[in-house]
């Protein structure tokens, strides 16, 4: 099997790596294919420490320029374009049957120009933004070809200048360009940082930790707040939790008439009118008292200023079920604070460490083939055996969404079972097996696809004719008719792939959501993308908002084997006619 390593790539992971072994529902629509670049989150030497640390932002604006769909679902751009000249190389024979190797260099991201030379790279970068966007070209509306992620760091060329860029901009080693006006921060050392944002850890299923926020209207912080400060923000709390429980806001009455005085008497005026046995008034002359003094004259007194409250300018305040992923821990006194991979601050008080699921299909190597199955019965089952009386032995069991590799169907006792690898038998009612699929045409028998069928909840991808993964999916849920989730089908091309991506959004059937740092994210259709699902374990089901679940462990592996492959150090890669993304056919069969 084609192998996606090359030696200029680091970042990414032999084919054969796979990592063995999630409360809410995952609305992919409202996802962020891009976030926004233009957050600042660190300032250069000349700043001061986490100054800027304030780009949090789940809903930012996507930024990617993916290719758009026709109406059947395929890429006005993609297929054309697929042919073994577009990737560079010549096809390998291997010597077995119906399989081809890929070209030389297929999926490695191609550079409009050559990369810069080791002597060229005289400067240091980093990301000081959320997002810092890769252009082709040091121009501002030259394509995007990908973006870093806030604490990259990276040797970079001299300066580029351009009015639009009024920072100038910098070639980065590798290839493409950054502009400094737009996150880049550049030195002839390395360039000064307040805090070190948590790395991603591309070597392992689930690329950060993530913490379950646990109570309604929690603050995100972009630094640590005073005393004076968390009591303000308390003050605030209230008034929102007020609003969403609909009671009066802290202070006021349900009558909404917080001056209003009460009558002693329950009556409508004054308590003090006279009674019929009063004694009547004295009618003699008034005495007439003295004017009093005139007061003597006093300061203005100035009302105290509002506090204003040091928090994350886009998420201040979150909702309980929000996910946000996080790197260290802060200790202020007696405070703790998780501070976020995207570099704002939770009170540990607040969110607790949420322990991510996983699950993971099958590699499929050169010596397996179709028939190949997962049990799909709630307690399992278990693989038999044929004693010499011609009678049934239990050899094991095995669980619910186990992987069987299996050979032929044959019937026993008037029950019909298949025949594992192993000689055993398991029955064929339990288990849900792939359909093996023709390459779509237009592809070589070189090129990675991937087959989603929703009617069976499965996921094969495929290099040419041969199946080399097969796994288990969640796709999008029936909703309703004014609220669909359903996963579209159709042809499509992979244009944007992300080693995490916010995900968030608002629904009438499941409410608000919010997941920092969604793993391994492959976008084919606007928002729609597979992607890791670190909150349930209930794939081989319908279960999301119109995405494609994976367990993270199963989308780690496709994301580095989907092409465009990432080049080192980004954080995002986006597709072009240069750099073909992966055919993603989804389609459904019990249709």
């Amino acid at each position: 099997m084609h192998s996606p390593m090359s030696a200029s790539s680091s970042s990414r992971w032999p084919s054969y790596l796979v990592i063995g072994c999630t409360v809410g529902l995952l609305g992919c629509p409202a996802a962020d294919p891009e976030p926004a670049a233009d957050q600042p989150i660190a300032r250069a030497a000349e700043g001061e420490a986490g100054a800027g640390a304030q780009a949090e932002d789940p809903r930012a604006e996507s930024e990617v320029e993916g290719p758009v769909s026709d109406a059947d679902g395929t890429s006005s751009s993609a297929d054309s374009a697929a042919t073994s000249e577009s990737e560079g190389g010549e096809p390998t024979e291997t010597g077995e049957p119906g399989l081809v190797l890929a070209p030389a260099g297929y999926g490695v991201f191609t550079f409009p120009d050559a990369p810069p030379s080791e002597d060229e790279l005289t400067l240091r970068g980093l990301a000081g933004y959320e997002i810092v966007a890769i252009h082709a070209k040091p121009d501002v509306d030259s394509t995007k070809l990908g973006f870093l992620r806030v604490g990259t760091r990276l040797k970079v060329t001299k300066k580029i200048s351009d009015p639009d860029c009024p920072k100038g901009w910098y070639e980065l080693e590798g290839g493409g360009f950054a502009c400094a006006s737009k996150g880049l921060v550049v030195d002839s050392k390395d360039p000064y940082l307040g805090y070190q944002p948590a790395k991603a850890r591309t070597d392992q299923p689930f690329p950060y930790a993530w913490a379950y926020v646990r109570r309604w209207n929690t603050p995100m912080w972009w630094r640590v707040p005073t005393n004076d400060e968390i009591v303000e923000a308390e003050k605030q709390r209230l008034v929102l939790e007020a609003v969403r429980e609909g009671k009066p806001a802290p202070g006021e009455s349900d009558s909404g008439g917080a001056g209003a005085v009460e009558t002693a008497g329950g009556g409508d005026g004054p308590d003090d009118l006279p009674e019929v046995d009063d004694p009547p008034e004295d009618d003699g002359e008034p005495v007439v008292e003295p004017p009093p003094d005139p007061p003597e004259p006093t300061e203005p007194v100035e009302p105290p200023e509002p506090i204003k409250l040091p928090l994350n300018p886009g998420s201040p305040w979150l909702e309980k079920g929000f996910f946000v992923s996080i790197g260290e821990e802060l200790r202020e006194g007696d405070r703790s604070y998780w501070r976020t991979a995207r570099g704002g601050l939770v009170a540990k008080t607040d969110a607790y460490p949420y322990g991510p699921k996983d699950y993971q299909g099958n590699q499929l190597t050169p010596e397996m083939s179709f028939p190949v199955g997962f049990v799909m019965v709630k307690d399992g089952t278990k693989l038999l055996d044929l004693d010499d009386e011609g009678k049934l032995k239990v050899v094991r069991s095995v669980d619910k969404r186990a992987f069987v590799d299996v050979e032929e169907e044959v019937e026993h006792a008037g029950k019909t079972y298949m025949r594992t690898v192993e000689g055993l038998l398991v029955k064929k009612d339990v288990l849900r097996m792939p359909d093996l699929q023709p390459i779509p045409k237009g592809l070589d028998a070189w090129d990675h696809w991937i087959d989603v069928d929703i009617g069976k909840q499965m996921l094969v991808a495929y290099e040419g004719a041969r199946p080399v993964y097969v796994t288990l999916i969640s796709s999008g849920k029936r909703g309703k008719p004014e609220e669909p989730f359903e996963t579209p089908t159709g042809r499509f091309r992979i244009y944007s792939k992300q080693i995490t991506s916010n995900m968030d959004g608002a629904t009438a059937t499941d409410g608000n959501y919010a997941i920092q740092d969604v793993p391994w994210v492959m976008y084919f259709q606007g928002s729609y993308a597979l992607h890791g699902a670190f909150w349930h374990e209930s794939f081989g089901s319908v279960r999301s908002h119109g995405c494609v679940n994976l367990g993270p462990s199963d989308a780690r592996w496709l994301f580095s084997w989907t092409t465009p492959f990432l080049p080192d150090s980004w954080h995002g890669v986006h597709a072009s006619d240069d750099n073909l993304g992966t055919t993603v056919i989804i389609r459904d069969s019990s249709k």
